[in-house]
C-alpha cells in the first residue's frame, strides 16, 4: 500500500494559501468555470466585488489559473474549458480536467455527484465513474487504477500540466498499469479508493474555513 501522507502536504503547499475571503474567491471562479464556457477577466472581477486591478493582480498571485491567449479565463487548478481525455458532466455542463486523478475530486469541489469518462492510455478502454462528494459510488471497469508519480513541488506551482498531469492517468487494470511502469521508472500505481481519499484531504484542507 503506498503511503500518501507525503503527496498530500505537497499539493497542499501546491494550490494557493488562500484565506478564508480566498478559498470563496476560488470556489466562485470553480463556479463560474461550472458553465462550461471561458470566463472574462471582467466578469470574474464583478462576481468577487474587486476592481479588475484587483482581479488581475489575485489571479497572478495564485497558482494553478489557465488564461488563453484571448485573456480569457480556461481553467483552474484541475477544471478546463479546454477539451481533454478526462470528461465530466455537471449542471447540464461538459467539462474537462487537466488529469485523470482531478475527476475524482471535482464532486468534492462542487458538492455535487458527477458522471465522468476518460480512457486506459496502454489499452484504450473507456472508463465511466460516478463520483458523489462522499465516494466513488461506480467504476466501470471495476479492476480500474490510477498512474502517479511524486512531481517537484517548484515543478507543479510553474507548470502543473506539463510537470504532473501528463503521467496521471486511469488504467484498466494493474497489469496494463504495470505496463505503464515499465514507461515511467518513478512511476506508481494507486486503487481509486486511495486516489479519491487523497484529493478529498487535499480539498478539504484547501478550503477549510468554508466547508
Amino acid at each position: 500500500m503506498i503511503e500518501t501522507t507525503a503527496l498530500e502536504q505537497l499539493f497542499i503547499q501546491a494550490f494557493p494559501s488562500l484565506d478564508k475571503t480566498g478559498q470563496q474567491q476560488a470556489i466562485q471562479l470553480y463556479q463560474l468555470l461550472s458553465r462550461g464556457k471561458n470566463i472574462n477577466i471582467d466578469q470574474f472581477a464583478s462576481t468577487i466585488d474587486k476592481s479588475l486591478q484587483e482581479t488581475d493582480h489575485l489571479l497572478e498571485a495564485w497558482t494553478g489559473v489557465s488564461i488563453n491567449e484571448q485573456q480569457l479565463i480556461d481553467g483552474f487548478w484541475g477544471v478546463s474549458t479546454k477539451e481533454t481525455s478526462h470528461q465530466f458532466c455537471i449542471n447540464q455542463s461538459t467539462l474537462y480536467t487537466w488529469c485523470a486523478w482531478d475527476l475524482l475530486f471535482m464532486p468534492v469541489i462542487y458538492q455535487q455527484t458527477i458522471t465522468a469518462k476518460t480512457r486506459c492510455p496502454v489499452s484504450d478502454q473507456a472508463i465511466e465513474l460516478v463520483i458523489s462528494p462522499d465516494r466513488i459510488e461506480t467504476v466501470n471497469p471495476g479492476s480500474a487504477m490510477i498512474t502517479f508519480i511524486k512531481p517537484d513541488l517548484d515543478a507543479i506551482k510553474e507548470d502543473v500540466t506539463g510537470s504532473f498531469c501528463q503521467y496521471v492517468f486511469f488504467v484498466a487494470s494493474e497489469e496494463t498499469g504495470i505496463k505503464w511502469q515499465q514507461q515511467r521508472s518513478d512511476g506508481f500505481l494507486l486503487s481509486m479508493e486511495q486516489g479519491f481519499n487523497l484529493g478529498k484531504k487535499i480539498i478539504q484542507q484547501v478550503f477549510k474555513d468554508i466547508q
